[in-house]
């Protein structure tokens, strides 16, 4: 009986490492036949958090582009008939292709992924009409009217589709048709979608926003630069100190600060505090941003309270 019992069990023990491997080959089997979409889409999010850090970089750089109202945090418009450039317009939402190319005023072109653009697949992307490169203001108050799974505050999207669902008939005159390459309310925004709120079958977009504050972290720190060079020019003009308030920092800002400072409102409308805590130091606070920048004339450059609005 002993003899019996131990074989039995052993039976058990065999079929149960049977039915184990067997689960475990569907298993990776049908990991398998998805793991090219898979790779895919991981492909597709590294290349759009990319994407992002380059138009991020283009908002900060943005004052370098000729006069004003040129400044920092303006974004590319979005390319509306997929020729690869550009199309700035009236839309609330600005949706169309993320450009190739984007030709400043001055300067030679700004490269982006055109990775996928000779397969009709190119990248989509929208931008805010505050954060437009044709925005005739833009500072910390500039609204952000775009949603990214019901939260606000997002300046852009970059929104790669996936593979055709069953009523998506993609082609050559349907290249610029957004719902034929995106789903539910990714294809017309303002209120952009990760997830598909009831059936996720239904939405395999990829979205990456680009909020209101991560812009304001790099325009804001481009203004700080322009305010340390003209506290620079006040402190040698003004027996070695810093403007004493406000009032006096808005009039030496006004008057030897770049014209895009004035023209896009950042110290008559954006600016929040300015302090003097000592004859040679000042500190500057824009709205809606956390970051508190200090000047230290001593010191080279100024220090950040912290890293992101």
């Amino acid at each position: 009986m002993r003899v019996f019992g131990r074989q039995n069990g052993a039976v058990l023990l065999l079929l149960f490492f049977g039915l184990i491997m067997m689960a475990t080959t569907i298993f990776l089997a049908a990991l398998d036949r998805r793991s090219p979409e898979m790779r895919e889409r991981v492909i597709k999010q590294k290349e759009m958090q990319n994407i992002k850090e380059e138009l991020l970089s283009y908002a900060m750089l943005n004052p370098a582009y000729n006069n004003a109202p040129n400044g920092p945090g303006r974004l590319p418009c979005s390319d509306t008939n997929n020729n690869g450039t550009m199309n700035c317009n009236t839309s609330a939402v600005g949706l169309g292709r993320l450009p190739e190319q984007v030709i400043p005023p001055t300067g030679g072109p700004v490269f982006l992924n055109n990775t996928y653009a000779g397969l009709g697949q190119q990248y989509w992307y929208a931008v805010a009409p505050a954060f437009r490169q044709n925005s005739t203001s833009l500072n910390s108050n500039s609204p952000a009217n775009l949603t990214l799974d019901g939260v606000g505050g997002v300046a852009a999207v970059i929104v790669a589709p996936g593979p055709a669902l069953e009523w998506q008939v993609r082609g050559p005159s349907s290249i610029n048709t957004a719902d034929r390459y995106l789903e539910d309310s990714n294809a017309t925004g303002p209120g952009f979608l990760n997830n598909h709120p009831t059936d996720p079958s239904l939405l395999n977009d990829m979205v990456v926003s680009i909020t209101a504050a991560e812009v304001m972290t790099y325009a804001s720190l481009r203004v700080a630069q322009e305010i340390r060079r003209v506290l620079e020019i006040y402190y040698s003009a003004n027996g070695n100190t810093y403007p004493a308030d406000g009032t006096a920092f808005a009039t030496t800002m006004s008057a030897n600060g770049a014209a895009w400072v004035a023209a896009n409102g950042w110290i008559s409308s954006s600016l929040a505090a300015y302090t003097r805590p000592a004859v040679s130091t000042a500190t500057v606070q824009f709205n809606n941003c956390a970051v508190v920048y200090t000047f230290i004339q001593a010191q080279t450059g100024f220090t950040r309270s912290s890293r992101t609005c």
